[in-house]
């Protein structure tokens, strides 16, 4: 693509390059750091809310390191939900029915994880999830030795880049690297863009959305997985100040330009991309028609997933099958007692 110096941050199945994430998405960095956190002994099980890649890296994390755990994600999520070996008994899939989405899967997740023996990870306020993302930094700085110019990242709720940003203030306060604040590139992808269309507006306030089209939009997404309703955008350093103080910018590309991008680095590079991994990449293909950056520029694109094709082409994936099928109206204790009551 003539780019002189753009650094990609990789993460999933890709042998032929050295790459083995077995869950093909970095959201594994996340389920590591965060299950790290755990305190020894600690005698509950954790809930977790997702909408695919997040929920199968915890019940890969789960099941090989014996976490008990219970993922809760919408039924449209289900096709994501595999494995590479046995889902661990002491780790439940809990699938949410009906019209739902991430911001309902996240708030069931809560309720859940009020009930007795169980505690929520976090999301955005886990200071062991954005470390986790923030690593693919590290590992560039640790291989290449200095801070980037510029870093592109698809987001749903903003986590990665905030993560991301708050890695770059931390090696700026150590001094060994520069005082180079990279600027965050953030793409989301149309018809559901409410990060981007506030950042166009440079408001901190999300536009209002009712429920019903925000859910219609969300259905059409290429990437359901950048879809959350109620992103950490206007809290205090969130995804509004990250940008502000990076000088960065935001992108939205539609469904087309993400499956073009994709299909042009499965073409090059003979690896399939996950969608928010190709709607990055066409943010970054729209930053450089923008002129929002130059093919000299020192650039670190996050492709946050891939590889699925060739982990199923090696007969390596195994569905996960639902421990438990439920409805808003079912979230009750008595409903998930056999759940929790299990380790």
């Amino acid at each position: 693509m003539g780019f002189e110096k753009l650094i990609i941050a990789f993460s999933g199945y890709w042998p032929e390059r050295g790459a083995f994430m077995e869950t093909c998405s970095f959201k594994e960095l996340v389920a590591f750091s965060a299950c790290a956190r755990i305190p020894e002994g600690l005698n509950q099980k954790l809930v977790v809310a997702s909408t695919g890649n997040t929920g199968r890296a915890f019940l890969h994390v789960g099941s090989t390191q014996h976490i008990p755990m219970v993922v809760v994600v919408p039924e449209d999520a289900l096709t994501k939900m595999w494995l590479t070996m046995d889902k661990n008994p002491c780790v439940k899939l809990a699938v949410l029915k009906g019209d739902v989405d991430y911001l309902d899967s996240i708030e069931t997740g809560n309720a859940i994880s009020a009930m007795e023996g169980c505690y929520p990870e976090g999301g955005v306020r886990n200071v062991a999830r954005r470390d986790g993302l923030g690593a693919v930094v590290l590992q560039m700085i640790e291989t290449f030795g200095e801070i980037p110019e510029h870093y592109f990242q698809a987001v749903g709720t903003g986590t990665g880049a905030i993560g991301a940003w708050e890695t770059n203030l931390r090696l700026i306060e150590d001094g060994r690297f520069g005082n180079r604040k990279m600027k965050l590139h953030l793409v989301q992808n149309e018809p559901f863009a409410i990060m981007a269309e506030a950042w166009r507006n440079r408001k901190p306030e999300l536009p209002t959305l009712p429920v019903e089209i925000a859910k219609q939009r969300i259905g059409r997404l290429h990437s359901p997985a950048l879809s959350n309703r109620k992103p950490a955008y206007s809290v205090v350093g969130g995804v509004f100040d990250a940008l502000t103080d990076s000088g960065g910018d935001m992108y939205s590309v539609t469904n087309e330009e993400a499956r073009k991008a994709g299909q042009l680095f499965e073409t090059i590079e003979d690896c399939d991309l996950d969608p928010a991994a190709e709607v990055t990449l066409a943010g970054l293909l729209k930053a450089l028609e923008m002129g929002r950056i130059k093919r000299s520029d020192l650039i670190l694109l996050n492709l946050t997933g891939g590889g699925r094709k060739k982990i199923v082409k090696e007969g390596k994936v195994r569905p996960v099958k639902p421990d438990l099928f439920f409805t808003r109206g079912q979230v009750v204790e008595e409903h998930f007692k056999h759940l929790l009551s299990c380790h």
